[in-house]
């Protein structure tokens, strides 16, 4: 079949025009045998292909709406509506510079007509532009079609710049060749067409917020010329000095409705294996009359005068944050907080050791993970809609925008790319950042705190050096050979754990060390001064940190055993006999807990310490998944008076930088309080800050008690806090008095062991 064509005049059906488009609505049968024939070859083509096809016509078939109702509903209809108008914009108004659109004003007596929108068609203006606008969020100067509308931001912010561009033109359009001279004579035309449009309609908000830019106020309705997308911007975000860069800003509505200038920011982030971006929305809150910008919760940095010295502390901050990169151990001092119940913030102190590892906070932490944009990728053109800003935010810095979530993430819903998390190995290909992305970096570090056993965002000014006790082996009261074998035991199986395999592929790589005997013989130290030694996390675990029920205790040992692993950390399972107990017919709900702590022990790849005083009542199915058992017997004479004299020569090391310390304060109240009365105070607590008196004879004769280490520290430490109450150095004649106190204690235990051999013998 043959379809209509605007020449064929022998169907007599005309071609109608909309917008410069031709429509066609029918198509012509056939005209001759041949044709006929040809007709009715395709027709049984098309009823093969399908039925549908037969009779259908190639071409189009328009309808067009009609008249509306009252309630805007229309029917409709094959003919064009009389109605309809040529388009504004043709071949004639492509010829202009520069397209002008106005829209009526009803409510300003001063005026008729407002400015709505510009349409900047010249190209020598487009090309000065793109000098002006360079770096410019949002606005590409090379479209055929360059639009501005609203508010003119981009060109309202690059008001001084438009002007200076402006102002050079007029110099080379004068000084340039008859060639050059009449190109920039007609750029500078087309510069000062715009120049002056602008001017005319926003001369009063441009004059207004350069004169209270120069006086160092802004009021709330010129608070958007203040802020230029691209540049930065400095606020104090947890007790923090921040500086942002500037992404988009737009006047919205917080949660409950209040008038708020709104921020959006970007800052550099880690997500566990690279750097990247992240947004932060933060919200100016309306206010009536000028405000000083320096009083702002959020201001342009230039507008600090402080800003040099704060770029300098911040980029070295930024420098601190990329150095801890990966898995670290440190210690820690300060504040850290996780997000609680309902998005709040749940403050810890926290003073010990940490483990820094955002790779790990992302994999044992899926809900909370953080996300970022790689710093190559472009950003997106700042969000126009004042829906954007409108919704829930979460705590005091309201960060809410509908396109990015708390991390950066994006429309992604939080996910990874393809779901998985990026491998660590992409840490050797990761490029030191730059002294901007320094600067931009966030102050917040993605931590374990072993101590309270916790996921926490901790500050990266908080953390410390660990100041490793490396007398801790030394003093372990064990036989020489017994210690070195641990101790080589365990640094060789760290080095080499990944080099022997089951059958089965990450079965067997782990080594477990059981430490039975007495309470207070050093078993606990035993892990804690291996761990000391070989400056490695030590993660202490008992049964109260995994509970009793058995549907939970599988999946939170085997995140502990997995952390453990990842970080070359020693795990300590103090007190372990409910785990290890022999199964019985009778206590279900137990036997279930020793089977699951029997096969993820299987499977673990890290070195375990498992310390118990009830050996006898072991499942047998332990025996052959330990690699080495060491008895700790009862304290012999020699080695209490070993375990007495460590205690005490620690008990001098304290005593000593208390005595520094106090020195140090008395020399700084002197100037205030009267250098005599500190000099009389000083002496005073000097005096109870001198070493021990107890001689070797005193040694002797507590050795020969029968007590364990436990027993021998409290004891001490009782007899230090008698010792200072009196203001005294630390003397035998203390200890006595302690002893005297609990001797009872002391006879009691006796007694009960003399009852349970004279039973059992």
């Amino acid at each position: 079949m043959a379809p209509i064509t605007e020449d064929d005049q022998s169907s007599g059906v005309s071609t109608p025009m909309i917008n410069g488009i031709k429509t066609l609505d029918i198509a012509t049968p056939a005209s001759s045998a041949s044709e006929a024939d040809t007709f009715a070859e395709n027709k049984e083509t098309l009823e093969k292909l399908d039925p549908a096809l037969v009779g259908m016509s190639v071409g189009l078939k328009h309808f067009y709406s009609g008249k509306e109702d009252k309630r805007g509903r229309f029917q409709w209809q094959t003919t064009i509506p009389e109605d309809v108008g040529k388009p504004a914009e043709d071949a004639e108004t492509s010829r202009w510079a520069l397209l002008v659109r106005n829209v009526k004003v009803y409510n300003d007596p001063r005026r008729v007509l407002a400015l709505h929108s510009i349409v900047v068609q010249s190209p020598l203006l487009k090309n000065l532009l793109a000098g002006v606008l360079e770096g410019y969020p949002g606005v590409t100067t090379g479209l055929q079609r360059l639009e501005f509308s609203g508010k003119f931001e981009p060109l309202i912010h690059r008001w001084t710049e438009l002007a200076a561009a402006i102002e050079r033109l007029k110099v080379e359009a004068g000084g340039q060749g008859a060639d050059n001279r009449d190109e920039k004579t007609l750029t500078l035309q087309h510069a000062e067409l715009l120049y002056g449009l602008l001017a005319s309609e926003f001369k009063n908000s441009i004059d207004a917020s350069q004169d209270m830019k120069l006086k160092g106020v802004m009021t709330y309705e010129h608070l958007w010329t203040l802020f230029q997308p691209g540049s930065l911007v400095f606020s104090r975000q947890e007790g923090q000095d921040r500086i942002f860069k500037l992404h988009s800003s737009k006047y919205g509505t917080d949660r409950d409705g209040n008038p708020v200038f709104w921020l959006t920011c970007t800052y550099v982030d880690f997500d566990g294996t690279k750097f990247g971006t992240n947004k932060l929305n933060m919200s100016i809150p309306q206010y009536s009359g000028t405000r000083p910008i320096s009083s702002l919760s959020t201001l342009p940095l230039d507008s600090r005068t402080d800003r040099e010295e704060m770029r300098a502390r911040l980029i070295e901050r930024g420098a601190r944050v990329e150095s801890f990169a990966g898995s670290h151990y440190k210690g820690y001092n300060g504040m850290g907080w996780r997000r609680g119940n309902f998005g709040a913030k749940d403050k810890y102190s926290i003073k010990g050791r940490v483990v820094i590892d955002t790779y790990g906070w992302n994999r044992f932490n899926p809900n909370m993970a953080i996300f970022v944009t790689p710093l190559h990728q472009k950003e997106h053109a700042p969000q126009r809609d004042d829906d954007d800003y409108r919704g829930s935010h979460r705590g005091n810095d309201d960060e809410y925008d509908a396109s990015y979530d708390d991390n950066g993430c994006g429309d992604d819903g939080g996910m990874p790319i393809d779901g998985h998390f990026a491998d660590e190995d992409e840490e050797a290909q990761r490029q030191p950042l730059t002294t901007e992305q320094k600067l931009l970096c966030t102050h917040l570090l993605r931590g374990y705190s072993l101590k309270e056993k916790l996921w926490l965002n901790l500050f990266v000014n908080s953390v410390q050096d660990i100041a490793f006790n490396t007398r801790a082996f030394e003093s372990l009261v064990l036989p020489a050979n017994q210690k070195e074998l641990v101790l080589g035991f365990t640094a060789t199986q760290q080095a080499y754990r990944s080099t022997f395999d089951d059958v089965i592929e990450g079965k067997g790589r782990g080594i477990i060390l059981l430490l039975c005997g007495p309470p207070g013989v050093g078993k606990t130290l035993t892990a804690e001064s291996v761990a000391e030694e070989m400056k490695v996390p030590l993660y202490m675990m008992s049964a109260g940190d995994l509970g009793l029920d058995p549907r939970h205790v599988e999946s939170k040992l085997q995140g502990i055993m997995d952390m453990c692993t990842r970080w070359n950390a020693i795990l300590l399972l103090d007190e372990a006999d409910v785990f290890l107990e022999q199964r019985s017919l009778h206590e279900l709900e137990r036997n279930k807990l020793v089977s699951i702590f029997l096969r993820i022990l299987e499977y673990y790849e890290g070195i375990m310490f498992l310390t118990t005083n009830r050996v006898n009542t072991f499942d047998a199915a332990f025996q052959s998944r330990i690699h080495i058992s060491l008895d700790y017997p009862e304290l012999s004479k020699e080695s209490r008076r070993t375990v007495w004299r460590n205690f005490l020569a620690q008990h001098n090391v304290a005593q000593a930088s208390a005595a520094e310390r106090e020195k140090t304060r008395a020399a700084s109240l002197a100037e205030v309080d009267g250098r005599e009365r500190q000099e009389e105070a000083l002496a005073a607590k000097l005096r109870a800050t001198q070493p021990h008196a107890i001689e070797e004879r005193h040694l002797r004769e507590l050795s020969a008690m029968d007590m364990n280490g436990r027993q021998i520290k409290n004891v001490l430490k009782t007899a230090q806090l008698l010792a200072s109450r009196r203001g005294e150095r630390l003397s035998h004649t203390h200890v006595k008095n302690v002893l005297e106190v609990t001797q009872h204690l002391h006879n009691a235990n006796m007694e009960k062991e003399s009852t349970r051999a004279s039973i059992f013998s």
